[in-house]
């Protein structure tokens, strides 16, 4: 209830799954209409300054990943302080403190795609969620130019490795963010706090950076790729980090919740149609 005793609208959190916990954060969406009307001034304005918040939050998680993944990729090029796995620890580190600290957020464009694909997000909402990441994305990278000041010939965005073809870095950037939408997924569904779930995506991220980057750069994340090659002005291979997060991400979510509804599954196909949806019960 608000000051003046009115019902607001309660707020639930909706994940890839199709379950639905209450909280803060991304993902808002009304659970319920109550006796209030729409247009009531206290529901407007919660609505008005939840919608603002997101916003906030997306596009200052997407600055702040962005902008140490690329100083920490300038950092071993040009000084060769960090190694390639000291850069893919500092990416996990990061990822790690944004949803710690900022609670839950995409700062992903394939992240928010696939949401709303599943219909966990609302599709009126990507639009606006796409253009703040892809905003925070270019805003850090113009703002690792003021602080860096690298040399056109430093590139610190993400690109195939040369003379190696296309097909195996878009594999691998499919594969690998299947697995990390998995991770995700299984974070929101579980009852881990934001601490522990931002520790889990964060070394989700740099492991499989880790293994692919070599290859692919690592990136899995289309504004991460696309704010640097805007900045930059290369596009080596950008339609691969523009494809292969979003297909691997909704593939991912797809397996994710195969297996969670596996037991429904297997019930349906051995013809026990009257099963409720849940294994038999055992004395």
């Amino acid at each position: 209830m608000d000051h003046a005793g009115n019902k607001v609208d309660a707020i639930v959190v909706g994940n890839v799954d199709g379950e639905r916990v209450t909280g803060n954060g991304q993902d808002l969406e009304q659970a319920r209409r109550d006796p209030a009307p729409a247009d009531h001034p206290a529901t407007r304005g919660l609505r008005i300054g939840f919608l603002i918040r997101e916003v906030m939050v997306e596009g200052l998680a997407s600055f702040l990943v962005v902008f140490w993944s690329c100083v920490a990729a300038l950092m071993q090029e040009m000084y060769g302080t960090l190694t390639f796995p000291m850069v893919c620890l500092v990416v996990a580190l990061t990822v790690a403190f944004v949803l710690s600290w900022l609670g839950p957020a995409h700062f992903n464009p394939a992240v928010t795609v696939t949401f709303a694909a599943y219909r966990r997000f609302p599709w009126r909402k990507a639009p606006l969620y796409v253009a703040v990441q892809l905003a925070g994305s270019l805003l850090a990278c113009l703002s690792v130019n003021a602080v860096m000041r690298p040399r056109h010939d430093y590139f610190y965005g993400t690109a195939p490795m040369a003379g190696r073809g296309t097909r195996l870095p878009f594999l691998l950037e499919l594969l690998a963010s299947a697995v990390l939408m998995i991770v995700i997924a299984t974070v929101a569904t579980g009852s881990a706090g934001k601490t522990a779930g931002g520790i889990a995506i964060g070394a989700a991220v740099g492991g499989l950076g880790l293994v692919i980057g070599p290859v692919s750069g690592g990136s899995m994340n289309p504004a991460r790729t696309l704010g640097p090659a805007i900045v930059l002005g290369r596009y080596d291979g950008v339609w691969i980090y523009m494809v292969a997060p979003v297909a691997g991400m909704l593939l991912g979510a797809l397996c994710n919740r195969a297996v969670r509804l596996s037991h429904r599954i297997v019930a349906f196909l051995c013809g026990a149609v009257g099963v409720a949806g849940a294994p038999p019960q055992t004395s």
